[in-house]
């Protein structure tokens, strides 16, 4: 009997042991979202990147029109996120933004003509497609950058849509 419950308390105290050792790795976190342009159609082949406050890439991504580009498992933290237009005719930008352990949305809104726009909302749900994405989603919409607010009150007046804006998508 004895040598039974020396053997259960020993399961029990690595079973105890195992979550909390897990729990105390560093925490990390997603980052989701889509590039879109001023029509609202999915822009692709555009480099989205993240770096940690010293300037180090933790992580990239290349945009399509099928599916939202992911970043897994990113450390929770501040983080210069920055969208290059590779060879498009659109405009890129640096922005800051925190990453929670719930995860984060940054979708960015493009044009040839101004600087693209990100907005941030916490949490991530990738299971809802370019519909849970949307690019002006609201409730916890956050602008990013220094000209994000500017230019999120000139989409949502829809200046941008008379821009020669490339609006096709493939």
């Amino acid at each position: 009997m004895k040598k039974v419950f020396c053997k259960l308390l020993a399961v029990t105290l690595v079973l105890s042991w195992m979550p909390a050792r897990v729990m105390g790795g560093p925490a990390t976190s997603m980052l989701i979202g889509v590039v879109y342009d001023t029509a609202g159609l999915p822009v692709p082949g555009m480099k989205v990147i993240a770096k940690d406050p010293s300037g180090k890439i933790m992580g990239e991504a290349i945009t399509d029109t099928q599916k939202p580009y992911v970043m897994r498992n990113l450390a929770t933290g501040q983080y210069q996120l920055t969208l290059d237009p590779l060879k498009s005719p659109f405009k890129g930008q640096t922005v800051l933004s925190a990453l929670g352990a719930e995860g984060l949305t940054v979708n960015w809104l493009v044009s040839e003509n101004a600087d693209a726009l990100a907005t941030a909302t916490p949490g991530v749900d990738e299971s809802a497609g370019f519909f849970g994405l949307s690019p002006m989603a609201t409730g916890g919409l956050i602008f990013l950058g220094g000209a994000g607010l500017i230019s999120g009150i000139l989409a949502a007046a829809g200046v941008f849509e008379g821009s020669k804006s490339g609006t096709s998508s493939q």
